[in-house]
């Protein structure tokens, strides 16, 4: 367990947004997919289709999500952007917002933390994560948080982003390994950045949870793990075996 900071937030909006295949740049690019962080904030740029747009909203809302904060709404200007939304399962914080000119906003406790512009050839975004960390502190679910970092090996990048992606969704705070090195180096920066877990990908679907915590290691498979997260009992009372619902306790069952 660490404390939850800044540097929490940075990290893991940067480990959302590579989720979602956009690149980092240091400055703005020519490229029609990217991101550019720094301590303040996390500006996007996709294209302008339908679901460019509803993707880049989708990232702003995996970002708080990941961040575990509570209670906030995104309000829409457009109804083709806002009924993709829905059917990504975001439906119970969706508000179609025809005052808003084409663009979205992110607000918790009428604070904005997050808004962005649709334009005719792009989509671009802002995250404030200066607001969006105020906000994280005063959101008492978050001051004491579990964080895990998810390494790769050889061509197990494709497992390693769906399992980060699966773990968001679920509440966890993940963090993807991007920097040179092998298993040693990742758990050397694992252990000096407070991560409780490493959760280690092989190519042929392999998958090494190692708990830093009590120093154990679980060897599971990719489907296995990813199953055990689309089986997770929400306790409200709902068969796991009755196929995808929604329920009124707030959780998809898969």
């Amino acid at each position: 367990m660490t404390d939850f900071t800044k540097r929490d937030i940075e990290d893991t909006i940067w480990s959302v947004l590579t989720s979602f295949a956009l690149d980092e740049q240091e400055e703005s690019s020519d490229k029609k997919r990217y991101f550019i962080l720094d301590k303040n904030s996390a500006d996007i740029v996709s294209a302008g289709s339908i679901k460019a747009r509803a993707e880049v909203v989708s990232a702003c809302i995996e970002s708080a999500f990941a961040c575990n904060l509570e209670s906030f709404i995104v309000k829409v200007s457009e109804k083709s952007v806002f009924d993709l939304l829905n059917l990504f399962g975001f439906e119970k914080i969706l508000v179609l917002d025809r005052d808003i000119k084409n663009g979205f906003i992110l607000s918790c406790d009428n604070t904005v933390f997050a808004k962005g512009s649709f334009y005719d050839e792009k989509t671009v975004a802002y995250i404030d994560i200066k607001i969006l960390s105020q906000l994280c502190k005063g959101n008492s679910a978050s001051n004491s948080i579990s964080k895990s970092l998810v390494f790769a090996e050889k061509s197990a990048e494709g497992v390693a982003y769906d399992i980060c992606y699966n773990l968001r969704v679920n509440g966890c705070i993940v963090e993807m390994y991007n920097y040179d090195g092998d298993i040693k180096k990742a758990s050397e920066y694992a252990e000096k950045e407070g991560h409780s877990a490493i959760i280690r990908c092989f190519a042929d679907g392999c998958v090494e949870i190692k708990d830093l915590i009590k120093n154990e290691i679980t060897k599971t498979s990719y489907t296995e793990f990813l199953g055990y997260y689309d089986d997770a009992d929400c306790d409200c009372g709902h068969s796991q075996e009755e196929g995808h619902h929604h329920c009124d306790c707030g959780h998809n069952h898969n």
